[in-house]
């Protein structure tokens, strides 16, 4: 066995381990809130049995694939129509805590120090479980953050085309997906080739909008972003409001870190383009919506927040080897 394989199979048992108690987390956050129960109406919105997914707000009814999967799970595990409770909370449980697996066993066969990555991209994950009494879990959030990092890690390892796929499947699950086709402008491809990657998963994402749009919404939509009319500033005042749960912890601190790193190659620089692009537009969305910044909608860029760090931390540290050996 090799150590590569050694890594990479410590890091299946610690995620393994850490999936076990996401398991019980998020059974236990499967009810809602003090102030809501969102968490609950979201989940079963598309199954048979409650079927108000209609009912949802305009801008998640087209993120229609994590409510179907929901659904037909609800579905499956009552046969005579009535979903009880303890089930509800153990479907809900499993459902995310695939999608936490889903995402580790990208990290464990794609990332290059999975044993650095999954531990911390685990302690983002949590965060947003506070403050315990506002905790919301829809069924886009995780499915969300496995898409934007599988697409990440096939960029970083050139598999271009699996990439255009996974971004049009991804916008099935949310929209904010499609974000990561810009990373095909920071390759080194002709700027030919960039472009048609970048046109063929652009029309690939507005298509598969549009045809969400019109079967869910009833007309063909490219905007379906919730807005109030005009711009709040709740999302900006928010960030000069003092406490010890606020924004700037978001994801662990690997947000701000990751945002705050320098670039040195052209992978950095792409790396620390979409995680602007991904902020400016989450800035916007909640300015339009009136509402202030949500940990949960931080999680699209853990994974690449946690990875460009550990990028850049081998970097350094191989540097200051080369160093130590030439004063040597």
């Amino acid at each position: 066995m090799t150590n590569g394989q050694k890594i990479r199979l410590a890091a299946a048992f610690i995620a393994l381990a850490l999936c076990a108690t996401w398991y019980v987390f998020t059974r236990a956050a499967a009810d809602g809130n003090g102030h809501n129960s969102l968490t609950l109406y979201m989940f079963v919105a598309d199954s048979h049995i409650h079927g108000h997914y209609d009912k949802l707000a305009e801008v998640w009814q087209p993120r229609i694939a994590g409510n179907w999967i929901a659904g037909r799970l609800c579905d499956a595990f009552a046969p005579d129509g009535n979903l009880t409770f303890p089930v509800y909370e153990n479907l809900f449980a499993f459902y995310n805590t695939t999608w936490l697996l889903l995402l580790f066993v990208a990290l464990i066969y794609l990332a290059e120090n999975p044993l650095f990555a999954i531990p911390f991209v685990y302690a983002g994950v949590t965060y947003m479980l506070t403050p315990p009494d506002n905790v919301i879990i829809t069924p886009w959030d995780l499915p969300s953050m496995f898409f934007w990092t599988l697409s990440y890690l096939l960029w970083r390892h050139k598999y271009y085309l699996p990439m255009v796929a996974v971004i049009v499947l991804g916008t099935a699950f949310k929209e904010t997906v499609a974000v990561t086709a810009f990373l095909f402008f920071f390759t080194t491809l002709n700027w030919r080739t960039r472009g048609t990657l970048f046109g063929a998963t652009f029309v690939g994402c507005l298509l598969l909008k549009l045809w969400i749009t019109a079967a869910v919404l009833g007309s063909p939509r490219v905007f379906t972003a919730d807005s109030q009319g005009h711009l709040g500033f709740l999302v900006f005042t928010d960030l000069f409001h003092p406490q010890v749960n606020h924004v700037i912890w978001v994801n662990a601190g690997t947000l701000v870190l990751a945002l705050c790193l320098p670039m040195s190659t052209l992978a950095d620089r792409g790396t620390k383009f979409i995680l602007v692009a991904f902020l400016a537009g989450l800035t916007l969305a909640c300015a339009l919506a009136g509402t202030p910044y949500e940990f949960r909608q931080c999680l699209d860029v853990l994974p690449l927040s946690v990875l460009f760090i550990e990028q850049t931390v081998r970097r350094w540290q191989t540097a200051d080897a080369a160093s130590s050996a030439q004063t040597a």
